[in-house]
């Protein structure tokens, strides 16, 4: 039997009902009779879908900059507002062999989107979570870019002085206390949150920058709508130069280019 007739649509909300015939054409393609335990399956994932949980993590995978990208529990749903630094690194028109860093690199998505911009990159992304990692090495299996390499790293940490080009980063940034994770519970909770109400990991990373940017090189970090001014004061606090924010659809700051 067809799964509208089986089950009552009515009973589910909007966003459900949509999620669960995105679910159907990306598993079943919509179109054949469902056996009774697929019907079982899709009203169990209807109940997890009400429930909030995401849709990205139901079907596997996510899109990030037009392609897809694998994604589970184990690393945070790419957002649309995160594309603005992939369009900030483009518009840096940097020389080929340039080393660039995606620090906490998650599913791998900035990380492999910035290898695929140029085959001459050098692009290393770094995580200090070993199931990141996976993750990440899962979606780089996909796309054999063989100009992305992967260290499980605090952020920087392992790399020379004077040795990179461009940082990039989406790190965590909200405060433990945000009422924004309400929303947020199945989505790994070291990838969203950060001490220092949301600011800890710009703190280290800009003192990281500091250090290990060549001379002239860039920083590119995606912050909260309302850290603009605190993520300034860090930079400047490091000696780094600000070169430009950028605001996302909403118009909100969400981006900022930094140069040593």
């Amino acid at each position: 039997m067809k799964f509208k007739k089986a089950i009552d649509l009515s009973k589910l909300s909007f966003e459900t009902k949509r999620d669960i015939n995105f679910f159907i054409k990306e598993k079943f393609q919509d179109s054949t009779e469902f056996t009774q335990s697929q019907i079982s399956k899709i009203e169990d994932i209807a109940k997890s879908l009400e429930e909030g949980y995401p849709r990205d993590y139901l079907i596997g995978n996510s899109e990030f900059y037009g392609r897809k990208y694998f994604v589970d529990q184990r690393v945070l749903i790419p957002r649309p507002e995160t594309e603005v630094l992939i369009d900030i690194l483009k518009s840096l028109n940097l020389a080929d062999g340039s080393i660039l860093c995606d620090l906490g690199t998650g599913s791998g998505c900035i990380g492999i989107s910035l290898a695929m911009l140029n085959e001459n990159f050098i692009v290393f992304g770094t995580d200090i979570s070993e199931d990141a990692i996976r993750v990440a090495r899962k979606n780089n299996l996909t796309y054999k870019k063989k100009n992305f390499f992967l260290i499980q790293s605090n952020w920087a940490s392992c790399f020379q002085k004077d040795s990179i080009d461009c940082i990039i980063s989406n790190p965590p940034y909200l405060d433990k206390d945000d009422y924004h994770l309400a929303d947020l519970k199945y989505e790994p909770i070291s990838a969203l949150v950060s001490n220092l109400y949301g600011l800890e990991a710009f703190e280290i990373i800009s003192q990281q920058a500091k250090q290990l940017l060549k001379k002239g090189g860039y920083l590119i970090f995606e912050h909260g709508f309302d850290q603009s001014e605190d993520v300034e004061k860090i930079i400047y606090k490091n000696d780094l130069k600000l070169i430009r924010k950028i605001k996302d659809l909403s118009g909100n700051d969400r981006a900022i280019l930094v140069q040593k």
